[in-house]
């Protein structure tokens, strides 16, 4: 590859390279409202006031989002809309949490990812008793990590104070030794 750059002529070579960089920079670029098309403007209307503020990569999040939304059935989009009032019904807290599993799993590779469709999918597929089983089970075992964590949380607290009261005493003991 290197030989191959070398045999180039510098003004091919200046080319790639600005072709290189204008198309890194041409994806970091935000998209004026005008340039969206008609579907995505009617589906993104509410967010017309900040679109200009936003990020391109949330632009473009939001371009795709409205484009899936253009292929969805009306009794996916029913769904969809479904989930998210239940989701804007949550506590702010149980938002954020989901919010965090969905970043970790984003964050995952493409075959943990389907790992956990899979098992999800296999959890879904289970009698209502089995799951409500399941459920209390992890229950039980997280109840019981956190009580463990608690215990070991006090143990090091009561070690530490141990080790302050021990220093302070020895402290103690080397200021009244008359040496």
């Amino acid at each position: 590859m290197v030989q191959f750059l070398r045999q180039l002529p510098v003004p091919a070579l200046l080319l790639g390279v600005i072709l290189l960089h204008a198309t890194a920079a041409t994806a970091q670029e935000k998209t004026p409202w005008t340039d969206l098309s008609l579907e995505e403007r009617t589906i993104l209307q509410q967010l017309e006031p900040r679109w200009d503020n936003l990020s391109a990569e949330r632009q473009q999040r939001l371009r795709n989002g409205a484009n899936q939304w253009e292929r969805m059935t009306p009794e996916q989009r029913r769904e969809a809309a479904n989930q998210q009032r239940r989701f804007q019904n949550l506590t702010r807290q149980e938002r954020q949490l989901i919010n965090q599993r969905f970043r970790l799993f984003n964050n995952l590779s493409a075959e943990q990812q389907t790992r956990l469709r899979n098992i999800q999918r296999r959890f879904q597929n289970l009698p209502e008793a089995r799951r409500r089983e399941l459920r209390e089970r992890y229950s039980r075992q997280i109840n019981q990590l956190q009580q463990e964590q608690r215990i070991q949380r006090e143990a090091e607290r009561t070690i530490r104070q141990s080790q302050r009261r021990v220093n302070q005493i020895i402290r103690q003991s080397q200021s009244s030794d008359p040496d």
